[in-house]
């Protein structure tokens, strides 16, 4: 097989649209919402680029105030700090969105009941485009893998073994 890694599963419109004689959808909502935003950070068609990078993915998608900011650079350190940039671990439950992130979910035409799976399978697609499934381009956001994302985002069961082993085997060649 050639062509990058999951290209053979870019969903067609009428799998993002379709679902099975019960009734499940093929693929869950949010991929739609994805395609659109990663359409939209493309450019116009003149201007067009194949990928979409991390960082652009992140500041179109993050709209909240920096809570934690960057640790201070300190060389050669000796001893391990008391305590992290997040001392307890806690990440605080979500409560309301800001204006701004209603302005993107507006944009995007996302439904309420969706706009915590897709803002999650946004940030999942960048832990998976840096960490599991590190293209040729190890900065940009692979379209062809929202599907999995999306699938883990709804609660479904994904097996990371076999991209991974692929990113790995693909590396070593």
């Amino acid at each position: 097989m050639k062509g990058y890694l999951y290209d053979e599963v870019v969903p067609s419109a009428l799998a993002l649209t379709g679902a099975d004689e019960k009734g499940g959808r093929f693929i869950p909502r949010s991929s739609k919402y994805l395609l659109y935003a990663y359409h939209l950070l493309q450019g116009p068609d003149d201007e067009r680029c194949s990928n979409v990078s991390i960082d652009k993915w992140v500041k179109f998608w993050s709209k909240k105030t920096i809570k934690y900011h960057l640790p201070p650079h300190k060389k050669n350190k000796m001893v391990r700090p008391k305590s992290t940039h997040n001392p307890l671990g806690v990440i605080p439950i979500h409560n309301r969105w800001s204006t701004t992130e209603e302005t993107l979910f507006e944009k995007l035409c996302i439904e309420g009941n969706l706009k915590e799976e897709v803002y999650l399978v946004a940030y999942l697609a960048c832990w998976l485009c840096t960490f599991v499934l590190p293209g040729k381009d190890v900065n940009s956001i692979l379209a062809s893998a929202f599907k999995m994302e999306s699938m883990m985002a709804s609660g479904r069961r994904v097996s990371l073994a076999i991209p991974v082993l692929a990113s790995i085997y693909e590396d070593l060649k």
